[in-house]
């Protein structure tokens, strides 16, 4: 049997071999081939399948494969592949289902599997659900798929170089972690005209310079020193699979994902009066008024691409992203997240300005945020717990339960917990407009959470 808790919200995830090996691997693929024969009542669905660069990924994949074959699927390999590009691929070439073989920013001992259906859409929730039940119910449907291998890098590339036109060439600093974006992202810069220094884009499954999650500023020292070294305009980080974006200004600074969302927001809201921007729970409460501000519609949604995903397609908005690093961008492309595609934007939006990429960020406001804290909780206690601390919350503050709990500490200070979909963590997230007001929220924050025997805060 295949362990359920590998099933998460919005992906497939856990370790290897314990819970993800060439056996269950396979059964998964025989799954979401049964459970797009039956959501489809196609008798062969066209599925892609590509994988990160994590060293277990050809086994699985061959597996994975294996399994969609024996339902009758007809797989297109794609071979070493970002998520986005997978998307991009099952989008473009018009497929029925695709799969990306990837952990994301999970350090080297995870995998996963990314399931999307027709146009990228995310099998997620319930959906998800659904494929776990197919194996654990053994009901497959057989058949005889046929496999093929494909190329679409320079359908990937053209649809890149149209969407963005000429702008101010900048000095780029382009950190992939070892992940499998190091195989593209450089040389598609480099198209587009900007000089690009590499750093860490040797393809490297075993991540051995640091995690490849570029939203731990701690993974992004390297990329300080050379951005500074290089006299470089800017820097990227890119995590395992590329859909998750860090920034680096001239002067070296981190610039988080609430501040990202505000460039992005004030550009596209230039153009779009008045359109919907999704932004999640762990979102800075400034860039919900600033986009109030700038004549946009806020939504808030649960954390998790697929959430920010289905929200925008629900709401039809113009702009999505989470402070994990994921970023929507659907003008003129598609509304699912791609971080390539994101630094292109930023490219655009600085290279059309005369000022420094720091400047820039600097119009925005001046607000204190801790670092989202994620401390171990296993698996079969984090809910448990999850549930205890919003009952002791609860009727303290204002509040959203939408997904964990979120709180109000008034002038602008709020914290969110909740528990991460991904790995077995808590999440808390803290923000407020001066450092005195930071301290105290932290304090009634993770004061209540070290009460906790379950949570492992040096894990």
């Amino acid at each position: 049997m295949v362990d359920s808790k590998i099933f998460r919200a919005y992906d497939i995830r856990g370790t290897y071999p314990e819970q993800l090996n060439v056996e269950n691997a396979k059964l998964i693929g025989k799954a979401f081939g049964t459970y797009l024969r039956h959501k489809l009542d196609l008798e062969a669905p066209k599925v892609v399948v590509g994988m990160d660069c994590r060293i277990h990924g050809p086994e699985l994949h061959e597996a994975f494969v294996n399994g969609l074959l024996s339902t009758g699927c007809n797989v297109t390999n794609i071979g070493l592949s970002p998520s986005p590009f997978l998307y991009f691929v099952n989008t473009e070439g018009k497929f029925d289902g695709g799969c990306n073989i990837s952990a994301s920013h999970n350090p080297k001992e995870y995998n996963g599997f990314k399931l999307v259906t027709r146009n990228a859409h995310a099998v997620f929730g319930d959906e998800i659900q659904k494929v776990y039940q197919i194996i654990e119910k053994g009901e497959f449907l057989e058949g005889e798929g046929k496999k093929v291998s494909g190329d679409y890098y320079q359908f990937y590339l053209n649809k890149i170089k149209n969407l963005f036109g000429e702008s101010r060439y900048l000095k780029v600093v382009v950190d992939t972690g070892n992940g499998v974006a190091g195989a593209t992202y450089p040389k598609i810069l480099r198209e587009l005209g900007h000089e690009v220094i590499e750093l860490y884009t040797e393809l490297d499954g075993t991540f051995p310079n640091h995690e490849a999650d570029p939203i731990v500023e701690a993974n992004l020292e390297d990329l300080k020193k050379k951005v500074l070294e290089e006299k470089a305009d800017i820097g990227f980080g890119f995590d395992g699979d590329g859909d998750r974006l860090g920034v680096i200004t001239e002067k070296g600074e981190f610039i988080n994902a609430d501040k990202v969302l505000m460039l992005l927001s004030k550009d596209v809201l230039s153009r779009h009066k008045g359109g919907t921007i999704v932004f999640t729970v762990s979102n800075s409460q400034s860039l919900f008024d600033l986009v109030t501000t700038w004549g946009g519609k806020p939504i808030m949604c649960e954390v998790g691409h697929s959430y920010v995903e289905n929200a925008m397609t629900k709401h039809n908005a113009v702009l999505g992203g989470e402070q994990s690093g994921h970023f929507f961008l659907p003008e003129d492309y598609y509304p699912y997240d791609d971080a390539l595609v994101t630094a292109c934007r930023i490219l655009n939006i600085v290279g059309h300005n005369e000022r420094e990429v720091s400047y820039v960020f600097d119009d925005f406001p001046k607000t204190y945020d801790e670092p989202e804290i994620r401390p171990y909780c296993s698996d079969d206690e984090k809910f448990q717990v999850l549930e205890k601390v919003k009952l002791y919350f609860l009727d303290k503050y204002p509040n959203t339960t939408l997904d964990g709990i979120r709180m109000d500490f008034g002038n602008g200070g709020w914290a969110g917990i909740r528990v991460s979909n991904t790995s077995p963590r808590i999440s808390i997230t803290m923000e407020a407009q001066t450092p005195d007001h930071l301290e105290e929220i932290k304090e009634i924050i993770l004061g209540h959470l070290k009460t906790y025997s379950e949570i492992d805060w040096n894990k």
